[in-house]
């Protein structure tokens, strides 16, 4: 794909995931002030806090990206060149706000040193903030190659940035998506892997209280500590149907003993 096509195709992406959000207008909704009346939409209330926003077309320039590709010291792909240039937006993780006053917000929240040195581009983080999400620039310039790959941020501080070797970088990547544009019809599709989780999290937390008769926290330490084999029974149907790991079922579990 050219540059044209790769923006004709962003233009598409973040307008259906608009309308998509703005079925429930809570979730295009924020505590907006007078300084982002860029942002506000056309019927925002002004004098309610919470305001409604709207995509921007985005006005950035070439010396713009250029500042920010000698900051984050990567050339962005033409991919994600569309994708932070169309619009300004503000979508959550995992797309990322990029506003009229920040346009480059997501990319370098998510920027880390030694992932760009091993050929890792970070651009935004999961939808809970434990992963940092990457193009991964092996093959560039072929980008319908260039996969996403996500990293749990917390063991980047267990590496040594001048002694960490790029094979330690690679066995705790984990792929998430063919490249940009697969990742993001996944998330307008709800296929991806943060949709797939919130499904998992629900499908579990239900086969808990249905057939583990868990209904509590205390319910499940006692359950877990005396017949957790019966629990991860009740749950391979799940963990198959999802595709999910054992650190995702382990991950999973984590989060829900405190939801019940």
């Amino acid at each position: 794909m050219v540059d044209k096509e790769y923006r004709q195709y962003m233009k598409h992406f973040f307008e259906q995931y608009y309308h998509k959000l703005s079925q429930d207008e809570i979730n295009i909704k924020l505590p907006l002030d007078e300084s982002e009346k860029e942002m506000w939409s056309d019927d925002a209330n002004p004098k309610e806090e919470w305001k409604k926003w709207k995509l921007v077309p985005a006005t950035i320039s070439e010396k713009e990206i250029e500042d920010l590709e000698n900051e984050i010291a990567v050339k962005l792909p033409l991919s994600l060149k569309a994708f932070l240039t169309v619009y300004y937006h503000y979508f959550e993780y995992p797309i990322g706000r990029n506003s009229f006053s920040e346009p480059f917000e997501a990319i370098e929240n998510a920027w880390n040193p030694i992932l760009v040195r091993y050929g890792y581009l970070p651009f935004t983080w999961d939808k809970d903030g434990y992963y940092i999400r990457c193009i991964k620039l092996e093959q560039m310039p072929d980008e319908e190659k260039c996969g996403i790959y996500q990293i749990d941020h917390e063991l980047l501080f267990n590496f040594d940035e001048k002694t960490v070797e790029k094979q330690q970088i690679d066995k705790n990547m984990q792929f998430i998506s063919q490249n940009l544009l697969t990742y993001l019809d996944e998330i307008l599709n709800d296929k991806d892997k943060d949709s797939l989780m919130e499904a998992a999290e629900k499908a579990i937390l239900t086969t808990l209280k249905n057939e583990c008769e868990i209904v509590n926290f205390e319910d499940f330490v006692e359950k877990s500590n005396n017949d957790f084999e019966s629990i991860q029974k009740a749950l391979k149907p799940i963990q198959e149907q999802y595709l999910l790991s054992d650190d995702d079922m382990e991950m999973i579990l984590d989060i829900l003993e405190y939801r019940l």
